[in-house]
């Protein structure tokens, strides 16, 4: 209204005072501001109310959770995603929501507004608005539904990369990485083309957004014009004001009902899981002078009713935290039918039975996690409980056994004793101080189980629930346990002991043996025993067992991991590093604070094998802006193109208000040439011009003008996107498949898999999304600036003086704000862990009842995340506020020059373009800003995937042009090794050292040794997984440094010690490259024994395989494997221990097959069974990495003080 006042005012001057016109500009200072401030302040309580109801809403869900007894139908990643996401929904919904009803008041405010300033021709424009709101929300589903397409493709292709990462040792000793380049490239093709489809909808979205006020003003004008009505300068330029206030609000509301549509969805969730019903409590507490729990005829069962075969399996609904010990029966009958026992006060019950024969069951039921169907059971006391699988928090050792427990270094001393956890304590590197990390993953299993145990102790209640507490821990330690811990510590408490351990059991008061959920026996040892029923046979049978697993054990000491693999394991657990597929988002909190973990792993003193994963400071430089612009392609070419019909685009909308404002200044064509000496006469009624056809004319051309340039940059830009996007993936790709082993043992999967899933989404559709509006105002914006200081040239200064305070503002914020932001993300991650660690503990808390100290804490972790939370959106908000202010008083300084400069310098109607303009500023100067944090946000994924494109090195090239290679070769298969020294990375120790032997062709070589003597780093050598320090290797006189690795590897085969299926179907897995044909695959099946079982598959060979080949057995995936090699039919075959997990019949068959198939190649075994290679021609025994001794097996036998006779007789002592 104010901008048609100053307007008026402006037409005639002479009407009233100067005082009067500064008086208007004022005011409309006033409400620029108070606009900037309102909003501020509502988006203000907006935050506190959204904050405190995420809050709130996670609150509710986390005591809900916590208190459920059981978890039924609910799954973890639900439980996690209720109490992260969603919270997070429901906050937008609030910022949001309230937008939607302002929206709907401003719409009609500017509707009204319009016909009254213009006349009902302005219900053109609003119909043009009215018509494509619609078509937004439709877009806006089609985006949805292909987005939901696309979405399935790049999990496919996640998964395939997922599978190449993992077995990517035999990807490389295989040379098959070219097939796998073509799978992706397959993948990524069918999933660029949804992502262009999704694109170009985002895209034609956007640009209706910027070109609508235009086309509604456009369209307005021409009508009102046509029908030959007045226009003037203030009502023209009035209109254009209040349709560009329009497109605000139409803005705004696809946002809200988006945000309130998923809010809906949350709540949804949130109410799945309040309904969720515990069990009744049915547990009696009665003082009892004698018994402490006592059964009586209970049947029990998981689910609530015990009938009808249509419930699903009631033990899945169990947590990870009780090892499945019962999922023997699937029916969902009763799990316990009529128990019956009592214990009396001060004694010792031992339970035990067959896997699957209701021992968990039974605690679980005294501790009410299960439905009573029928009997009673009452208690006299309190329970402490350990379960199966011990439950660890994150925490130091202490808190964990405290467990909010007063300290009393007395008490706690001894059960650090009789837990024998003395020992452990010193090898952490604080002693209990030590911080332990989620699930207790820098603990061994048995500690894990101590701790429990000793937390049971601590807490010195008077019924203690023990869960096969022995089962983790070494058998000296276990007898120590029970002796000093079970038998004299808790001496006078009643104990039920579950335990496989049966040696123990004789020591117990009283005896149950459970069977399929019923008390088969019950009584002490000596009654049973002569009873001579099911226990005495468990019992005979336990000793029988024990005389084997002795022998067994001995022998285990010669199987073992590949050395390097359990050294990786065991610097996994150093370096602090977390399950990567849970890190959260790149934060380098990996569940220990970052300080703690490098001073543990100084303090073991092992060099860090997985490297930290850095996370940028700062804003992202310039460099990658320009490598961006290079992945495009055509030398900036194409970038500039584009760009510039964005300009052009937005240009054409600025040309067209510009060219309105001349037509206005024009006037109905008479002022011309009479009045030339008088300027300050009124401009006539435009409509009477005689030249207007021809201005209307102009105008509608800019209309389609601005379409077409709309629609070809739809397209153009979403290709270029695309291109940079796909050119990205293809490098880093390239890269990382060419990279050297040693990239993948110091890079933990998680992250790589994180750059090709998150990162690479990123640029495929969130970034163009954001950039698209973000170039489109920005020039907006400086077409502004540009109009304005056109008109008047003095405002330049201003704006100069506007522009520093802009750029400081943004420095100090942004970096401010994205500290929040950092703070926000680190603050988020105990929530998280806090969660998943209790819902893996539930039944401990239950037992110990310490759910209001979780509940407490959860609520002071959500407080501290809110505060992040809330400090970053205010940051936010603040300073939007500041640049709406700004944006305000430059209003102020326009509206002011309106006034006060006379109208024969500048012709009203360029004035009315500029106060036009100034007044879209407010909100535009914000929204760029904003924008500009969010592409600056994307382009941080394309960081990172170009981190991995510059800094990988790659290994040797595939194929080198020079080398000279004899065809046919290798056609004998000798092996020479030569002073050969070999390490797996820099700064690592040696671990082959100066070999130097010759392997005759046709040779069988057994190759043994004890655990990290150098025996499977020989195959690494030969398949030049890592490249020589010193030495060579010569296979029949070609230097294998001197030729391509893929001519190298496709000429040898590799039997691996575990095999290796990838999804497809069988003949990919044989033959990834179709170079074979279907005969001869089946003839490879036939010498492997496979033939029968392939060919009973649906499909045959083409039977699928799925991931890991889950749907072979191990042995049959080995067969599979060894099928593999005799197809390659390679004249050197190196055999890694293949036939570990293939029965003894089978194994027969296939030192058979070998001896057949393979008898005029090279053939090496690396045994880990000695009796696998005694048929060999000659046996290298390794030592320390040096080939300690060569000789045919008969003489090594001979020879009392060879390595290979102490080896043999180590083995033999075992057997007999």
């Amino acid at each position: 209204i104010l901008v048609n006042k100053i307007l008026t005012y402006i037409e005639s001057p002479e009407k009233s005072t100067v005082a009067h016109g500064v008086g208007l500009a004022v005011a409309l200072f006033c409400t620029e501001f108070l606009k900037a401030f309102f909003i501020s302040l509502m988006w203000a309580v907006n935050l506190r109310t959204a904050a405190r109801l995420k809050g709130a809403f996670s609150s509710i869900a986390f005591q809900k959770v916590i208190s459920l007894r059981v978890h039924s139908g609910i799954s973890m990643g639900e439980m996690i995603n209720v109490l992260t996401s969603d919270g997070h929904r429901l906050f937008e919904a609030v910022l949001f929501g309230s937008f939607a009803i302002c929206t709907p008041v401003i719409f009609i405010a500017c509707i009204v507004l319009a016909c009254f300033v213009l006349g009902y021709t302005a219900l053109t424009g609003v119909c043009i608005y009215i018509i494509f709101v619609p078509l937004q929300f439709f877009l806006a589903k089609l985006i949805n539904k292909f987005r939901w397409k696309a979405m399935q493709l790049t999990d496919g292709r996640v998964r395939t990369m997922n599978e190449i990462l993992n077995s990517i040792k035999l990807i490389k000793m295989y040379a098959w990485e070219e097939s796998f380049e073509k799978k992706i490239a397959g993948l990524r093709k069918k999933e660029k083309k949804q992502v262009r489809l999704v694109s170009y909808i985002q895209n034609i979205n956007t640009s209706i957004s910027s070109i609508i006020p235009t086309v509604a003003t456009v369209l307005t004008f021409l009508v009102h014009t046509l029908l030959g009505l007045s226009l003037t300068t203030s009502d023209a330029f009035t209109t254009i004001a209040i349709f560009n206030a329009m497109r605000f609000s139409l803005a705004l509301l696809p946002l809200c009902v988006k945000a309130l549509a998923e809010a809906a969805v949350s709540l949804k969730r949130l109410r799945k899981i309040l309904l969720v019903q515990n069990p009744e409590p049915y547990l009696e507490q009665r003082k009892d002078n004698n018994t402490a729990v006592e059964m009586r005829n209970a049947t029990l069962s998981w689910t609530k009713t015990a009938s009808g075969p249509d419930l699903p399996n009631p033990q899945n609904g169990q947590v990870k935290d009780h090892k499945q010990d019962e999922t023997g029966q699937s029916e969902s009958l009763p799990t316990l039918k009529n128990i019956s026992f009592t214990l009396p006060k001060g004694n010792l019950l031992g339970v035990c039975g067959n896997v699957g024969s209701g021992k968990t069951s039974l605690i679980s039921s005294i501790l009410e996690q299960m439905h009573l169907l029928r009997g009673s059971i009452t208690a006299d006391g309190t329970f402490a409980y350990v379960s199966q699988q011990a439950w660890i928090f994150h925490g130091t050792v202490q808190e964990n056994i405290l467990m909010g427990e007063a300290f009393n270094q007395a008490k706690y001393d001894r059960v650090l004793d009789v837990c024998s956890l003395r020992a452990d304590l010193k090898i952490l590197p604080y002693g209990d101080r030590t911080e332990i990390g989620e699930r207790g993953l820098n603990l061994s299993g048995g500690q894990k189980q101590r701790i429990s145990l000793a937390r049971a102790v601590y807490a010195n209640k008077d019924i203690f629930l023990l869960d096969d507490p022995l089962s983790a821990v070494d058998a000296h330690v276990g007898k120590h346990i029970f002796e000093e811990c079970i038998k004299k510590e808790l001496q006078g408490k009643s104990i039920i002991l579950v335990t496989h351990q049966l040696q123990y059991l004789e020591f117990c008061d009283d005896i149950l043996v459970l069977e399929e959920g019923e008390v088969r026996e019950a009584g002490n040892h000596q009654a049973l025993m002569k009873a001579n029923g099911r226990y005495a046979q468990l019992i005979s049978n336990y000793q029988m067992e024990q005389s084997e697993a002795q022998k067994e054990e001995e022998e285990e000491g010669e199987d073992e991991v590949s050395h390097k693999e359990a050294a990786e394991v065991r610097r996994r657990t150093d370096s602090g590093i977390v399950n990567p597929a849970f890190d959260m988002s790149d934060e380098t909190d990996d569940g220990a604070p970052a300080d703690q973990k490098r001073n543990s792993a100084a303090v073991t003193g092992e060099d860090q094998l997985v490297s930290q994963e850095s996370s940028t400071e700062g804003s992202v430089s310039w460099r990658v802006y320009h490598q961006y612009c290079q992945a495009v392609g055509g030398r900036y070419f194409v970038t500039f193109f584009t760009i510039f019909i964005i300009v052009l685009m937005i240009g054409s909308t600025a040309f067209s208000n510009w060219w309105l404002s001349y037509w206005l200044g024009q006037g109905d064509g008479s002022n011309s040439t009479s009045n030339s000496g008088n300027m300050t006469s009124k401009p006539g009624d435009v409509s009477q011009n005689p030249r207007l056809h021809f201005y209307q004319m102009i105008y509608g051309v800019m209309i389609l003008v601005t379409v077409v340039l709309a629609v070809i940059k739809c397209f153009f830009y979403t290709h270029v996107t695309l291109r940079a996007a796909c050119k990205l993936h293809d490098s880093m790709f390239r890269k990382i498949l060419a990279s050297p082993m040693s990239f993948f043992d110091t890079t933990p999967t998680g992250r790589i898999l994180n750059r090709f899933a998150k990162d690479q989404e990123e640029l495929d559709s969130v970034l163009p999304l954001h950039m698209d509006p973000f170039l489109q105002f920005c020039l907006l914006v400086t077409f502004t600036i540009i109009i304005i200081a056109s008109v008047f040239p003095a405002m330049l200064a201003a704006v100069v003086v506007m522009g520093v305070l802009f750029t400081l503002i943004l420095f100090v914020f942004q970096r401010g704000i994205r500290q929040m932001k950092k703070m926000e993300n680190i603050s988020r991650s105990p929530c998280i862990s806090l969660t998943t660690s209790t819902l893996q503990g539930l039944s401990t808390i239950h037992a110990y009842n310490i759910r209001d100290s979780h509940i407490k804490l959860f609520k002071s972790l959500n407080d501290i995340n809110s505060n992040h939370y809330l400090l970053f959106h205010s940051g936010t908000r603040w300073l939007s506020f500041w640049l709406d202010f700004m944006a305000a008083s430059m209003t102020l300084l326009v509206a002011l020059f309106v006034v006060l400069s006379s109208n024969d310098v500048i012709s009203p109607s360029l004035k009315g373009l500029t106060m036009s303009y100034t007044i879209q500023l407010t909100g535009m100067l914000q929204y760029v800003v904003r924008q500009s944090t969010e592409v600056e946000a994307r382009f941080n994924s394309v960081e990172r995937l170009l981190e991995y494109i510059t800094t990988c090195k790659s290994e040797a090239p595939r194929h080198i042009k020079g080398a000279k290679i004899p065809d046919g070769w290798p056609k004998n298969g000798a092996i020479t090794f030569h002073e050969y020294k070999m390490r797996y990375r820099e700064n690592t120790p040696i671990v082959l050292n100066g070999l130097d032997f010759t392997i005759q062709a046709g040779e069988k070589l057994g190759i043994v040794g004890r655990t990290g003597s150098g025996k499977s780093s020989l195959g690494v050598a030969l398949f030049r997984l890592v490249e020589p320090a010193g030495g060579s290797i010569l296979i029949d006189d070609v230097d294998i440094a001197a030729i391509g690795l893929r001519d190298l590897r496709s000429k040898l085969s590799i039997i691996p010690q575990d095999p290796v299926l990838f999804t497809g179907t069988v003949r990919y897995n044989l033959d990834p490259f179709n170079q074979y044909t279907d005969e001869e695959i089946w003839a490879v099946l036939q010498k492997t024994y496979m033939k029968d079982s392939i060919s009973k598959l649906d499909g045959t060979l083409q039977a699928e395989v799925l991931e890991n080949g889950e749907n072979f057995s191990v042995g049959e995936r080995q067969l599979m494997c060894m099928a593999r090699a005799l197809l390659r039919n390679s004249k050197i075959i190196l055999l890694d221990e293949a036939t570990a997990s293939i029965d003894s019949e089978t194994d027969a068959l296939i030192q058979n097959t070998i001896k057949e198939a393979f008898h005029d190649c090279t053939m090496l075994t690396i045994a880990h069974r000695i009796n696998t290679v005694m048929y060999a021609d000659r046996i290298l025994v390794m030592d320390d990495g040096k080939a300690a001794e060569l000789d045919p097996p008969e003489v090594l036998k001979q020879r009392p003080d060879s390595l290979f006779s102490s080896l043999l007789t180590a083995a033999n002592t075992v057997n007999t």
